[in-house]
C-alpha cells in the first residue's frame, strides 16, 4: 500500500519575492523591489529607468521611496493607471512618465507633490479631467499633458501656476478654458510642436477664447459646442488667429472673429507682395468664422491678410511640399 506524503511549502518559496515586497538593498538598508531590482528606501534619491523596456503597471509600493527627488520612467511600455501612492513622494522635484501607455485619470494626490518643478505626463492614454489640485503645484516650471485623451474644462486653478514657462495641453479633448490661463505670463504660445513653446491646439475648445491664446487655438473641433456658446456669446473685437496647421501641406484653416456685421476681405500674398488668391470678400455677420486654404502653389512663405471695419492684420504661413 502506497503512502501519500503531503509536502507543505511556504508560499514565498513558490512564488519568490514579488515586486514591491520588502527586500534588503545592497547597502544593507530596507528596500523595495521594483522591476527585479532592490532599491533602498532610505538612500534612493534618484531613479532613472528611462527607455528600459519596463512593462506592466507602476507598482503601488513605489510610494515607499519617500526620499526620491527625481523619478524618470518615460519611454517604456507601462500600462494601467498612475497609482495614488505617487502622492507619497513629497520630495520629488521631477516626475517623468511620458511616452508610455498609461490609462485612467490623473490622481488628485498629485497635489501633494508641492516641490515639483517638472511634471511630464504627455504621450499616454490618460482620460478624465485635470484635477484642480494641480493648482497647488506653484513651483512647476514645466507641465506636459499633451497627446492624451483628457476631457472637460481646463481648471481655473491652472492660473495659479505663475512660474510655468512651458505648458503642453495640445491634442486632447478639452472643452473649455478659463481666462485665468492668461495669468501665466511667462508662457510663449505657439502652433508649432516645439519643446520650448506652449501649445493648446487640437482640442474641442468652444469660443470665445481667452485673449492670450486666441491666436494659437489652431484646429479646434467645435462640433459639440452648443449654438449658445458660438452664436449668443459674441466676440467683442476683431481678431485673426494664427492659421493651423502651420507649416502645412496642402490645407490650412484660418479662424477669425468680427464684432459687427461687416465687409470682410481675406487675401493671400506671396513673399514678394503679389496677390495669390482671395479667400473671402463678402459681408459677414457678427461672430466666429473660419475659412480653409487648399493651396496648389509651390512651397514657400505666404502672408494671409484680413481687412474688416478698419481692422488690418496679417499672419505668416509656410507651405511645404
Amino acid at each position: 500500500m502506497k503512502k501519500t506524503v503531503l509536502l507543505i511549502v511556504p508560499p514565498l518559496l513558490l512564488v519568490g519575492l514579488a515586486w514591491g515586497q520588502d527586500c534588503t538593498a545592497d547597502d544593507g538598508t530596507d528596500g523595495v523591489e521594483l522591476w527585479g531590482e532592490c532599491y533602498s528606501i532610505e538612500n534612493t534619491t534618484s531613479l532613472n529607468l528611462e527607455s528600459s523596456g519596463l512593462t506592466g503597471e507602476i507598482p503601488e509600493s513605489i510610494g515607499n521611496l519617500t526620499n526620491l527627488t527625481d523619478l524618470r520612467l518615460q519611454g517604456n511600455q507601462l500600462t494601467g493607471s498612475i497609482p495614488p501612492e505617487i502622492g507619497n513622494l513629497m520630495n520629488l522635484t521631477q516626475l517623468w512618465l511620458s511616452s508610455n501607455q498609461l490609462t485612467g485619470e490623473i490622481p488628485s494626490e498629485i497635489g501633494n507633490l508641492t516641490n515639483l518643478t517638472r511634471l511630464y505626463l504627455s504621450l499616454n492614454e490618460l482620460t478624465g479631467s485635470i484635477p484642480p489640485e494641480i493648482g497647488i503645484l506653484t513651483n512647476l516650471s514645466k507641465l506636459y499633458l499633451g497627446e492624451n485623451q483628457l476631457t472637460g474644462s481646463i481648471p481655473p486653478e491652472i492660473g495659479n501656476l505663475t512660474n510655468l514657462t512651458i505648458l503642453k495641453l495640445h491634442s486632447n479633448q478639452f472643452s473649455s478654458v478659463s481666462d485665468s490661463i492668461c495669468n501665466l505670463t511667462y508662457l510663449s504660445w505657439s502652433l508649432e510642436d516645439d519643446w520650448s513653446v506652449s501649445n493648446i491646439y487640437n482640442n474641442q475648445l468652444c469660443p470665445p477664447y481667452p485673449s492670450c491664446i486666441e491666436d494659437y487655438v489652431g484646429g479646434q473641433d467645435t462640433t459639440n459646442c452648443s449654438s449658445m456658446s458660438i452664436t449668443d456669446i459674441l466676440p467683442t473685437h476683431y481678431n485673426l488667429s494664427q492659421p493651423y496647421p502651420n507649416p502645412f501641406n496642402p490645407t490650412t484653416t484660418i479662424q477669425f472673429s468680427i464684432p459687427y456685421t461687416d465687409m470682410v476681405s481675406i487675401i493671400v500674398y506671396d513673399i514678394n507682395g503679389k496677390q495669390i488668391t482671395t479667400l473671402i470678400n463678402d459681408n459677414l455677420s457678427v461672430g466666429y468664422h473660419s475659412v480653409s486654404w487648399n493651396s496648389k502653389h509651390s512651397s514657400g512663405l505666404y502672408f494671409i491678410r484680413m481687412e474688416s471695419g478698419g481692422y488690418v492684420e496679417s499672419k505668416k504661413v509656410m507651405l511645404l511640399k
